[in-house]
Order: C-alpha cells, then structure tokens, then sequence
C-alpha cells in the first residue's frame, strides 16, 4: 500500500460502511412503519365497530328520548354541539335537554332507523356519515310524521375510548330519498 492509495482505500471503506449502515437503518424504519400502518389498519376496524356501536346506542337514546342512555355517547363536554334544522344546541346540559324536551315532550313514540354507515378513522380523532328514516307520533294531536335524511358526526378518542363531539343534521325534501343527488 503506498501513501497515496492508503488514505483513499481508507476513506472507501469507511463510506461503504456508512452506506451499508444507512441501507440497514432504512430497511429498518421502513419495516417498523409497514407494520405500525398494519396495526393501525387493524385497530381501524375494531374502532369501526366501536363507533358503529356507539351509533346504535344514539339511535335508542332517540328512540327513548332518553337523556341518560345518550349521555353514554356523548362526551360530556362544553365543546359538544348537535346543529339540525330545527336549531343548535352547545354543551351536554342542552343537548341532553333535547332528548327530554325536543324529543320526549315533542314526540310520544319515536323510531330512527340508520343506514348506509361510513365511519372514517384519523388516530385520534373519527367521522361517520350516514341515511336515517325517522318516523314518530307528534303527542299533541297523536299525527304521525316521517322524515328521511343524513348526518354527520364526528368523534374523538377520550383515553380509553371513543365519544361523539358534534352532530350535523338534515332532512331532505320530502320528494328526495337519502342517498340521492
């Protein structure tokens, strides 16, 4: 080896083990986040399910105008809001007043049937969309009324498990189905 050659070889040899470490760091990382995406992709579908779940017992609160049962959905939160046609109610203690008032005092029998259930998971944060048909009897002069339409609402993860935060509500004109342009 002579005194040119023997700082190059040198140099070389210490790159290719720069390289070679490189390549394995990145294999690496590359191999972590396949599988990180993999269980995220899993535990998407169980927080699915979850919010699915969550949905269904919405719906029997609606169906029971039963504060209690609702209150099992929402977070409990000043920042909780639901926005209708009808109008907007801010904070758990008027949203929970919904259910007695605009619900059970409005309505003597209420049935809200869910469909077509779309829920989109962001780590800690969701959305589901969704048809419903609502049908009920108007407790003043015992009418009975039915409304189709969609909602929006939207999730967050609260330590161990999820609660609704917002709902956004509409019904359609009477001569459009859910799920129609």
């Amino acid at each position: 080896m002579n005194s040119v050659t023997s700082p190059i070889r040198s140099s070389f040899a210490g790159l290719s083990r720069s390289v070679a470490l490189a390549a394995l760091i990145a294999v690496a990382v590359c191999s972590v986040s396949q599988d990180k995406q993999k269980a995220a992709n899993t535990n998407a579908g169980s927080v699915e399910e979850e919010i699915k779940q969550l949905i269904s017992i919405y719906a029997k609160a609606a169906d029971e105008a039963d504060p209690t049962l609702a209150s099992r959905v929402w977070c409990d939160s000043s920042e909780d809001s639901l926005i209708n046609p009808v109008g907007r109610w801010q904070g758990v203690e008027q949203i929970m007043g919904f259910y007695r008032h605009e619900m059970g005092e409005m309505y003597s029998a209420r049935d809200l049937k869910i469909s077509g259930v779309s829920v989109h998971v962001y780590s800690d944060a969701a959305w589901a969309e969704f048809n419903w048909d609502f049908s009920a009897t108007r407790r003043k002069e015992g009418s009975s009324v039915s409304f189709d339409g969609m909602e929006t609402q939207i999730y967050r993860k609260n330590r161990d498990s999820w609660c609704l935060v917002h709902v956004h509500y509409s019904a359609l004109p009477a001569e459009k189905k859910a799920g129609t342009e």
